[in-house]
């Protein structure tokens, strides 16, 4: 296994870079993003009223507490973490282009004046300015280990609103998956070993296509690929969101022994 650079990167955002990053040059095996990290509207686009600040504001804008949760969990497995900069409303990072839900008209019947004028070169403009570096930036903490023969789990961290649409859902996280099946499972494990209680593919299902951003990179280089979405009444202070990214740091860890042990030809421990 090559040496770990010594991670460095505090998160800071340099004037113009449409991503957030936290210890870029780490050669850790695990790689983490996020996709729906922030509320933020770009300059230029700005809300009309109450209504939409209260949109921005809710899981509708942003995935509450999980950039907080990836950027813990990955400062204590010293991974790198990418999330995005600016709200999903402006474009959605986990969406392809030519998705209905890429860019928002509307969240609850409430129109969204910065897309009310949306234009074939309005929507290619986003894509060129925040879409694509962002994608670029997985790929490129993807490549600086592989090219070093580290072949890195990637794991999307997302979180989920404890209720929706009048139905309740009513438990800790749910892990995604589609053919990283026993990365799933070992993960899963993990989290219940904790007092968590898990589902798959809950509240939303990557056998559904559900999981974009993480699997366009992990089918890409042939790496497993999960998405972890945490309920985000779970996540209410500070407190919180550090048991939980202690929780996640230490179930990964054990997905990646499961991994050292099997790739060297060893047999795994039951679960």
């Amino acid at each position: 296994m090559p040496k770990r650079s010594t991670p460095r990167g505090r998160g800071r955002l340099p004037p113009g870079r449409p991503f957030r990053l936290v210890l870029g040059r780490s050669l850790s095996p695990v790689v983490i993003t996020c996709e729906h990290a922030s509320r933020d509207l770009p300059d230029g686009l700005r809300t009309g009223g109450a209504a939409e600040k209260r949109i921005l504001a809710s899981h509708w804008g942003w995935d509450i507490g999980a950039w907080a949760l990836a950027t813990c969990v990955a400062r204590s497995l010293g991974a790198s973490a990418a999330g995005g900069r600016w709200s999903r409303l402006v474009i959605d990072l986990n969406r392809p282009v030519g998705d209905p839900t890429l860019i928002r008209r509307e969240a609850e019947g409430v129109p969204l004046s910065w897309n009310a004028r949306l234009t074939a070169a309005e929507t290619e403009r986003r894509m060129l300015r925040y879409h694509v570096p962002y994608h670029a930036a997985i790929d490129s903490l993807v490549i600086g280990r592989l090219a070093r023969g580290v072949r890195p789990l990637l794991l999307a961290m997302h979180t989920f609103t404890g209720e929706l649409n009048g139905e309740r859902r009513p438990f800790d996280a749910g892990v995604l998956f589609d053919r990283s099946v026993r990365h799933a499972r070992g993960l899963a494990a993990g989290l219940r070993s904790a007092g968590l209680s898990v589902r798959y593919n809950e509240p939303y299902s990557g056998l559904a296509g559900m999981m974009y951003s993480i699997h366009r990179h992990g089918s890409h280089h042939g790496l497993p690929c999960l998405e972890l979405e945490v309920n985000q009444e779970r996540l209410a202070s500070r407190r919180a969101v550090d048991r939980f990214a202690r929780i996640i740091a230490s179930a990964l860890r054990a997905v990646l022994r499961t991994r050292r042990l099997r790739a060297s030809g060893s047999r795994s421990p039951r679960s």
